[in-house]
């Protein structure tokens, strides 16, 4: 570098001044991207990006909870983040898993997951994201239905969906919620080309972010349970996998649990459940919700007993133990609980809860 410098000063000519300059120039550029690289590389050997190997590669480990200077708890799934993000308002969104629907997109980014039947032994999903992540595709969009309506409401959250029952309509409109129904509203929808009506209505972050600014709508309004950081079992005892084999050989599931992850993570006959983007779906907890259920008219549409007290299913850090459901009324979140009485403290991270008949065989 000093020998540049000095062979600046002792040419005369113009040229070689300029190639001398360009010189220094590009060994700065080469030096700091060096230095920078050295620094985020010394952040990453702290914890500051707590990677996880998996089958997709590097991926982020879902609701990893590293204690960044000033950050919070989350309070939809207990993830530390930044103050101005805890509470965020929720978006519930109800997503097709029609066979034709399949790959989802966006669902592995949700923080909150209901599956439960719907007519004809299919299984839906709710999915509840409430996060400053830009997700540019989400759904596919399906209609309401009322027990899903309930455990939105709970949550205060804005219900997306693309139609619905009578009885989710009328639901939607006695209860007062804040109803985004791509019917009426389809500026913050589009239809996909590639995909089938009426599995082809998607939606992104950055349209419900619209919504919500025009609504005024900028925290969330709702009870939160309890969460903690992780703590994997330390014994070969752990229940490797849950499974669920709802009415229907189409949407039989299972988890496997990854200790090296302390993760759940969703299979399909024996293949990994894959999003559009081929991401894996994972949950930090897994909630077997036992809700009796009947069908109330000639579509085999259900009615769900989701309000009262009821068995469960708790499953987190490679063990599962038996507990219950409880929830007062269509407004008062749903508590989980271990049989002592004891309040569910979960891991920090997605929770999937898996609404079953009392009736559909589960095994772990």
């Amino acid at each position: 570098m000093l020998e540049l410098i000095k062979n600046y000063f002792s040419h005369k000519n113009k040229l070689w001044k300029i190639i001398l300059i360009i010189s220094v120039v590009l060994f700065l550029l080469v030096l700091s991207t060096f230095i920078w690289r050295l620094f985020f590389y010394q952040r990453a050997q702290r914890g500051g990006d707590n990677f996880i190997e998996s089958a997709q590669g590097k991926e982020r480990s879902p609701g990893y909870s590293q204690k960044c200077a000033g950050c919070v708890r989350r309070l939809i799934d207990g993830v530390y983040v930044k103050p101005e993000e805890a509470n965020l308002p929720p978006l519930a969104i109800i997503i097709d898993n029609h066979p034709s629907a399949r790959p989802q997109i966006g669902l592995e980014k949700a923080s909150l997951i209901y599956e439960a039947e719907v007519e004809g032994n299919y299984t839906r999903f709710m999915a509840v994201f409430a996060t400053a992540e830009e997700i540019s595709q989400i759904g596919p969009v399906r209609s309401a239905r009322p027990y899903f309506v309930d455990w939105a409401q709970e949550l205060n959250a804005v219900y997306v969906h693309c139609g619905g029952s009578p009885e989710a309509l009328v639901d939607l409109e006695q209860k007062n919620m804040v109803d985004l129904n791509e019917f009426y509203n389809g500026q913050y929808f589009w239809r996909t080309t590639d995909r089938t009506a009426p599995h082809d209505v998607l939606t992104s972050s950055a349209n419900l972010n619209k919504f919500l600014e025009n609504k005024k709508i900028t925290s969330g309004d709702y009870s939160f349970w309890q969460f903690k950081d992780d703590s994997p079992a330390n014994n070969a005892s752990t229940t490797k996998k849950i499974s669920i084999n709802f009415n229907h050989p189409d949407f039989k599931t299972a988890w496997l649990y990854d200790k090296t992850i302390n993760s759940y993570t969703r299979y399909f006959e024996d293949t990994p459940y894959l999003t559009t983007d081929n991401n894996h779906i994972i949950a930090k907890n897994i909630i077997i919700q036992y809700v009796p259920a009947k069908v109330v008219d000639d579509k085999l549409r259900l009615e769900m007993e989701n309000v009262g007290i009821g068995n469960a299913i708790i499953c987190f850090d490679g063990f599962c133990q038996k507990g219950k459901w409880d929830k007062e009324n269509y407004q008062i979140r749903t508590k989980f609980s271990f049989e002592n009485g004891d309040e569910v403290k979960f891991n920090a991270g997605t929770t999937w809860i898996e609404v079953v008949r009392p009736e559909v065989d589960v095994n772990y």
